[in-house]
């Protein structure tokens, strides 16, 4: 199977995080998308870890609630392997090649660039853009291994459905972050934005610019700390403790001896991040604006505090805000900020 995937079908985007499974299903209308149905299912704790499914039935358990949620009738999905567990080399090819020349250098150009056999990689490649030359074309090889595919593929087997796809979260990413930069109104051309992922248990940074991410980092950092503070704080267990950050209902010293010292310390680690992002010699001398996903930024009041602490204007990455291109009912723009990478996924099998 192809990483990309190249075939048309209506299929469900389906985010498979460290902490849920998030599900959403999308829909190509006149003017852009519609987004009709979606669901969010925690999972088991350990159920994924370093970004890898250990426990293929618990993991397919979750995705079956979570389709049976949203109450969509699609059974194809496409999923998403973490960038942690890909390999991409971009090569420069003759822009007159046919597709089977081109492919076949792509293999020969692999079994030099990739570090594993060819028989042990899902492999494929992309046309990303023309080289300097005029003449070339700038090819991208994107390789992952077969049995972190292969656990995939068998989670939508195992919860009735079928992975059509199977992409590369990092490219979700990127086309998410063009609905969410159309809601900003004006020109992104030349400009650094940010966009940070608040996940469970890591907090990833992609700098764009000009549409396309030039620089990415994982901070070890994420909501599972919250969780873990509540568990122990009140003497619960961790899924109660996961249930009732989500919900808010804790005692009142909550807000103050928890939520604040949590909110306090998402702003250190933006801060940390955009000072990590501007280090690493990209050519930029600033962020021109932070964008921040995921479930923690539903946090009221989190979205200032950042600005606050990093000194850049920073705000709710919004999906379905106006000038998107993406329409959605109330229930789904509750889940706007973890649906981030879902969408990226889903507008592929928007039909």
């Amino acid at each position: 199977m192809s990483l990309f995937g190249r075939r048309k079908r209506q299929a469900l985007g389906i985010d498979i995080g460290s902490a849920a499974v998030k599900v959403l299903e999308m829909s190509a209308v006149r003017g852009g998308y519609r987004a009709d149905r979606c669901a969010l299912e925690p999972l088991p704790r350990n159920a994924v870890v370093e970004h890898g499914i250990s426990d293929l039935k618990a993991t397919s358990e979750a995705v079956r609630r979570a389709v049976s949620n949203s109450r969509s009738a699609r059974r194809n999905a496409v999923v998403a392997v973490s960038q942690t567990h890909v390999v991409s080399r971009t090569i420069t090819l003759p822009a007159d090649l046919t597709d089977r020349e081109m492919e076949e250098q792509v293999m020969i150009e692999a079994t030099q660039q990739i570090p594993y056999p060819l028989d042990e990689i899902n492999l494929d490649y992309r046309v990303t853009g023309g080289a300097r030359s005029g003449s070339d074309d700038e090819v991208m090889i994107t390789a992952c291994r077969k049995e972190i595919v292969e656990d995939y593929i068998a989670v939508m087997e195992l919860a009735g459905l079928r992975a059509v796809i199977v992409d590369v979260g990092l490219f979700a990413m990127e086309r998410s972050f063009e609905f969410v930069a159309a809601t900003l109104g004006e020109s992104l051309e030349g400009r650094a934005i940010a966009l940070m992922d608040f996940g469970d248990v890591s907090t990833r940074l992609d700098l764009f610019l000009d549409g396309n991410v030039i620089y990415s980092r994982d901070q070890n950092f994420g909501g599972r700390i919250l969780t873990e503070n509540i568990r122990s704080r009140y003497g619960i267990d961790y899924r109660e403790a996961e249930a009732l950050k989500r919900t808010g209902d804790l005692p009142q010293n909550y807000e103050e001896d928890l939520l604040g010292p949590f909110r306090q310390a998402m702003a250190r680690e933006a801060a940390r991040g955009v000072e990590f992002c501007l280090s690493a010699r990209n050519g930029l001398e600033q962020v021109d604006a932070l964008l921040i996903c995921g479930g923690c930024c539903q946090i009221p009041g989190v979205a200032p505090l950042i600005e606050a602490q990093v000194g850049v204007p920073t705000l709710v990455a919004d999906l379905f805000a106006p000038g998107s291109g993406v329409r959605a009912s109330k229930l789904v723009q509750r889940y706007a900020p973890s649906m981030i990478k879902a969408a990226g996924l889903a507008v592929r099998g928007a039909g």
